[in-house]
């Protein structure tokens, strides 16, 4: 049996795409006009991989599993106080998360998977997640629940629509639990319901009154424009520095690293994920309503998610995504086609001129730039097979060739459909190659993938309420999707970037990161900025992958480095020298920060007189931290680090370094030993100089700041920090850069801790 890699390696074998590129279909066929031996073997090759990935599920076995699971969550749930209000909250919470491992564990075992969803919900209720509870019982019901205790659920939804506002579903349930037989406890449960039902006519819910009362955000006036910078955008007025300039829906991304996150909204804190219970745990929805939206693209995903397919393709599997979505509404631009030439054709006109903002964004992504034809025949071959794999998987494993042949388009052949759907996929991998983006989102620190932050019962005291000091720890900041963004793709690369892009979900927002004149240029950055990265290093990304030379005004400067050089000024710690200097190139590495390379033993020297920096400060720093829980040698780490001052100068990127770690210690710390005033005292000053530094390094609005400024609001929170009203206004105004759904939490942590 071949895994990928090796029917790869076959496949090259008996191909040859060398030669002069013209397009991703002559390219697809070349594989199909293979000698008959070399065919055969090439499609044996494919079915065999295929074939060997399959995954059958033992259906006993996930049931056992999820009922042990859900049995630990009920006596969890059981074991809460009453009295104890913090007590029950935590078990509240554990009983959930045990649930929820029960509902991913049972996958098809649906009688499991029933019981599992009606107790999760059950604790999702009593703690206040009234919606994703209502969403439970339904899943519940859908899955098979025992219909003599389905009245249980009915009512159960019913209450959850009471607390949710929503009158529509009340009287629904209402209607429903009419007609059944009850006893006295839920007769009178109906009675109540009745009554609140009445209160709750002729209102609206809370969230939709707040959405019409909300003013839509202006968005400023760009123009597009076709020139020697090939497509680019200009500003038509001028822009001031923080206000947004754009924003775009993307229609198609997937989870980075096989996270578990929202596949239809990228909803990254869930507190009851809904799976697919045919991906062996790999797919999870926020909601019922996000996974009956994505049923269609998901029907045709699934077999390949449980094979574990998608993971082992890299963009392949976002290409996948965006012919799965955009195909399907371009079939009217294919009436009256008889064959692949004549299907590629019709495509093909659609790009190659200017379009609108409005325009589908099937249109703008067909339009994206491709440098497949710089690309080289490896990299060429690799995406080619990746195509055509999955071409084949499509046709084998999927009915999406069903859709395809409605209409007009029905007497188009298979073999035609083949080499179109293989084309689509190579060229839409070939454009995110250089148009694709990342996302990213804060997440709680070391928190695994197949967990879920609003589950973790050490963190919460109400539904998206915090507990106080905790707040830190959502200091972490992670890649969550890869995503589709033709829009912003429109502009062009600058080492030193015009805009700040915040990721919310599906929606993603551009903001000036300094004031844009009329006329000017609105630039985004592919690489690691100037502050972050040197020439060199982005000059070999910018040729590798995207094909140019950047000729930028940071790069066409005499000093190219100036800026990142900024953050790495030493100060000669020989007694006769003393000088400042930065240092020379390092061999085998790409950057200066040293500190974070596995050689222990690099050796920098001083630029001005030669001698080799000994740095027995940060050694001895370094020892300091191992001991962070001691109050004596505590205060010697903080002296040490005042210390660093005379050898690291500025904002020193290796300085800004070991303050994050002093200050993720002394919190790791504060949880086991008393911190006193002098200790917090040192701390305050630690982190105003680490956001100093980040947000001269990658700005005030940028997650990393964001994320940092939370040791800093637990500090106020505790009432260990003062600063003015200003500063507390200017701390808030940073959430506005920080997706919805984490938003809602810190401005809750603020209300309730902070602001007095």
């Amino acid at each position: 049996m071949f895994g990928l890699a090796e029917t790869f390696t076959k496949q090259s074998e008996l191909i040859n795409l060398t030669g002069v590129y013209k397009n991703e279909l002559e390219t697809i066929k070349l594989l199909h006009i293979l000698p008959a031996d070399r065919n055969t073997y090439f499609n044996k090759l494919t079915q065999q991989l295929l074939g060997n990935l399959e995954q059958p599920t033992d259906k006993q076995i996930c049931a056992e599993r999820s009922r042990f699971l859900r049995e630990e969550g009920n006596r969890v749930y059981k074991s809460k106080s009453a009295k104890n209000v913090a007590n029950s909250v935590e078990c509240l919470l554990a009983a959930c998360r045990l649930y929820t491992q029960a509902i991913l564990a049972a996958e098809n075992a649906y009688d499991e998977l029933s019981l599992g969803y009606a107790n999760r919900g059950m604790a999702l209720q009593d703690f206040g997640y009234f919606e994703q509870a209502y969403d439970d019982c339904a899943a519940a019901l859908d899955s098979g629940y025992p219909q003599k205790l389905q009245h249980k659920l009915i009512m159960r939804q019913a209450h959850c629509a009471w607390k949710m506002g929503d009158a529509r579903k009340l009287e629904e349930h209402l209607s429903s639990l009419r007609g059944l037989e009850l006893n006295q406890s839920y007769r009178q449960q109906l009675e109540q319901l009745k009554q609140q039902l009445k209160l709750m006519e002729n209102t609206q819910r809370l969230e939709e009154l707040k959405s019409q009362q909300q003013e839509p955000r202006k968005t400023h006036e760009i123009i597009r424009e076709n020139g020697s910078r090939g497509r680019h955008m200009l500003a038509k007025e001028l822009i001031p520095k923080g206000d947004q300039i754009f924003k775009e829906q993307a229609k198609c991304f997937v989870p980075i690293e096989q996270r578990l996150i929202c596949q239809r909204c990228a909803s990254v804190l869930m507190c009851a994920p809904i799976p697919c219970p045919d991906c062996h745990q790999r797919v999870v929805y926020c909601s019922r309503r996000c996974r009956q939206l994505h049923a269609t693209i998901h029907s045709y995903e699934c077999a390949a998610y449980r094979c574990d397919l998608l993971k082992m393709l890299g963009v392949s599997h976002l290409a996948l995504r965006l012919l799965l979505t955009y195909l399907p509404q371009l079939l009217s631009q294919l009436h009256g086609c008889k064959n692949a030439t004549e299907i590629w054709q019709s495509l093909m006109s659609l790009t190659g001129h200017d379009y609108h903002e409005t325009a589908p964004q099937s249109v703008q992504s067909l339009n994206m730039i491709s440098h497949l034809d710089k690309a080289s025949p490896e990299e060429l071959v690799y995406h080619t097979l990746c195509a055509n794999l999955l071409q084949v998987y499509l046709h084998k494993c999927t009915n999406f060739y069903d859709v395809l042949k409605t209409g007009s388009n029905k007497n188009i052949s298979s073999e035609d459909w083949h080499l179109v759907i293989a084309a689509l996929i190579l060229r839409f991998a070939g454009q995110l190659l250089v148009n694709g983006h990342v996302a990213d989102a804060i997440i709680p620190i070391s928190l695994p993938s197949n967990e879920f932050a609003l589950l973790q019962p050490s963190l919460w005291q109400s539904p998206h309420h915090l507990r106080l000091g905790f707040l830190h720890k959502l200091s972490q900041s992670a890649l969550i999707t890869a995503i589709n963004l033709p829009y912003l793709s429109l502009c062009n690369h600058a080492c030193s970037p015009s805009i700040r892009t915040r990721f919310d979900g599906c929606t993603v927002s551009n903001f000036a990161a300094e004031e844009i004149k009329s006329g000017e240029e609105i630039f985004n950055c592919y690489t690691l900025d100037c502050r972050n990265s040197l020439s060199f290093q982005r000059q070999a990304q910018l040729q590798d992958v995207y094909k140019f030379n950047c000729c930028c005004n940071k790069c066409q400067r005499e000093k190219q480095d100036q800026d990142y050089f900024k953050f790495h000024r030493y100060r000669c710690e020989r007694s006769e020298c003393q000088e400042i200097f930065v240092p020379h190139s390092l061999p085998n590495q790409e950057n200066c920060s040293w500190w974070l390379q596995p050689d222990d033993n690099v050796n920098i020297s001083c630029s001005i007189c030669g001698k080799t920096q000994l740095f027995t400060w940060y050694d001895d720093f370094l020892q300091l931290l191992e001991h962070c829980q001691e109050p004596k040698l505590r205060r010697q780490l903080y002296k040490a680090f005042d210390n660093l001052n005379n050898w690291l100068l500025d904002y020193h990127s290796l300085k800004l370094s070991l303050a994050k770690e002093l200050i993720e210690a002394c919190f790791a710390a504060k949880e086991g030993v008393h911190l006193n005033d002098f200790d917090y005292g040192q701390l305050s000053s630690i982190i105003e100089f680490q956001l100093a530094g980040i947000a001269a390094q990658s700005g005030n609005n940028s997650l990393e700041y964001i994320s940092k400024l939370t040791y800093l609001l637990d500090l106020i929170a505790w009432k260990k920090h003062k600063c003015h009203a200003q500063d507390l206004k200017s701390m808030r105004s940073t959430f506005e850069y920080l997706s919805e759904e984490t938003r809602r939490i810190f401005v809750n942590y603020y209300n309730d801790f902070i602001e007095q």
